[in-house]
């Protein structure tokens, strides 16, 4: 396998870890029904993405359960998850930006993006010393209920909605054109909806969404609420 190609699967990899969060200490769920056990790991509730974004070593996604805001941090060096569902702030910043933080161990994460949409995560040792520091691509934000400048129909997750697909919809492994498909859900099925993100690449709204067992993201002018 060439480096582009172990970049690509270590990409969708990364993506695959990160969709899925866990809290910390949350109690045990039943996977949805006809679920194949995986590394990923079951959703709680309604769990909204707030940032997502690559770098060139690693994937971060910055998502909110409940009340909380939570951090999922993928190496795709070693190919494993550094920080999973760890409790993430969110911090006063004197730019235009905002910043995520979370402390776990020897080290302090920061998940930045600013107001032209450029992210960038840097990790700084106990010592004040600067460990990483890369910017962020393959972005992907957090959209709020009601009217959206994102396009496609616009609804909160944790709700079934119906697929308007002229046939079927496919069930892509990240929340953009051209990503992995990993299934189809057939006009009319009815999927549940367990997360919600805006691609400021194509300006549509994205849903993950489960059906028969399989977990994929799905356009948002595909889907509409039952």
């Amino acid at each position: 396998m060439n480096r582009v190609s172990q970049r690509v699967c270590l990409s969708l990899a990364a993506l695959a870890l990160l969709a899925s969060p866990a809290v910390a200490a949350p109690p045990a769920i039943a996977p949805f029904p006809g679920a194949v056990p995986d590394r990923r790991l079951a959703q709680a509730g309604t769990v909204e993405t707030v940032l997502n974004f690559e770098t060139e070593s690693m994937a971060v996604r910055i998502y909110r359960s409940g009340s909380g805001l939570f951090m999922n941090l993928y190496n795709k060096a070693t190919d494993a998850v550094e920080v999973r569902g760890a409790p993430a702030q969110l911090v006063p910043s004197t730019r235009d930006q905002t910043v995520y933080t979370n402390t776990q161990g020897e080290a302090q994460r920061y998940a930045r993006i600013n107001v032209q949409g450029e992210t960038e995560l840097e990790i700084v040792a106990a010592d004040g010393t600067v460990v990483l520091q890369e910017p962020g691509f393959n972005i992907v934000v957090g959209v709020a209920s009601g009217s959206s400048d994102f396009r496609g129909n616009n609804f909160a997750p944790g709700t079934p909605a119906l697929v308007l697909s002229a046939e079927s919809a496919r069930l892509r492994s990240s929340p953009r054109l051209g990503s992995t498909i990993l299934g189809t859900a057939r006009r009319r099925a009815v999927v549940d909806v367990v997360d919600r993100v805006g691609n400021p690449d194509d300006s549509f709204i994205w849903y993950q969404v489960v059906y028969q067992g399989t977990t994929g993201w799905v356009r948002g002018d595909l889907l509409q609420p039952t």
